[in-house]
């Protein structure tokens, strides 16, 4: 079973978190990947866009970053957003959370 819920990342309400593809929603979006830090609190690795979530996390080139940067899993939490304001979304958490992967 798979626990639902949502979190407040940044100034967002972001659903997850997703442990597997096969749960991830194929919408418009922003995602943000975690795992979870020795004191149990999700840290943030990654933050991405995408006109399909899904597809895109299933898919990214990103992966092997993200499995080196894991301490126990990893964590997709994602927010449905249109093109204009997922990119201004995704932004705004790169740079308040500096995640180690995907650096621009």
């Amino acid at each position: 079973m798979t626990l639902r819920t949502t979190t407040h990342l940044g100034n967002h309400l972001f659903a997850g978190p997703h442990t597997t593809n096969g749960t991830l929603p194929s919408i418009s979006g922003v995602y943000i990947i975690t795992t979870l830090a020795p004191n149990q609190q999700h840290s943030v690795i990654d933050v991405g866009e995408s006109e399909n979530v899904r597809e895109r996390i299933s898919s990214h080139d990103r992966t092997s970053q993200w499995q080196g940067a894991q301490q126990n899993g990893l964590y997709a939490w994602v927010l449905a957003a249109e093109e204009a304001s997922r990119m201004l979304i995704e932004r705004a958490h790169r740079l308040a959370y500096n995640p180690v992967c995907g650096v621009r």
